[in-house]
């Protein structure tokens, strides 16, 4: 009798997305996460993304790596000129996207700590799993890193 193999592979089980809804600019939500979490999160060139039918809409992009706990974090507008980066979260205003996490209880804790920020109405943890081109997305922002960060690090 043969033995059938199965890849069930997760592909977001190593990503948390948290949706932010807050009239804060960009500059100014970012100065807030990094001094309640304790991150550096620098603003880089915009994150291009294609909004169909195939036009190019940029989006705010902040990137933090912790060397320590090897995390790396993305705050990402959803409001572009010509749309939202995620059409289906149109009351989001920014994700922050967490790339290895150490554990559940530390998302729990940015979700909590992110809650106490004065202008921030709602934070939410989304299941990338319903979410339509995540994997699209999560290319293109690990693209971006690439070519933006690795560059003016040097690496």
């Amino acid at each position: 009798m043969l033995k059938k193999l199965s890849n069930n592979i997760d592909y977001f089980e190593d990503y948390n997305l948290l949706a932010i809804v807050s009239h804060l600019k960009d500059y100014t939500l970012c100065y807030h996460i990094n001094t309640n979490l304790k991150l550096d999160l620098i603003k880089y060139e915009d994150l291009d993304f294609p909004i169909p039918p195939d036009e190019e809409n940029s989006f705010s992009w902040y990137y933090f790596e912790d060397s320590i706990s090897r995390t790396t974090y993305y705050l990402i507008g959803n409001k572009g000129d010509l749309g939202n980066l995620r059409p289906s979260h149109k009351t989001v205003d920014y994700f922050l996207l967490i790339k290895n996490p150490v554990d559940n209880e530390l998302v729990k804790s940015i979700i909590v700590n992110l809650r106490k920020v004065p202008n921030i109405t709602a934070v939410l943890d989304l299941n990338m799993h319903q979410a339509k081109d995540m994997d699209l997305l999560l290319e293109t922002i690990e693209l971006h890193e690439l070519e933006y960060v690795k560059r003016r690090s040097g690496k």
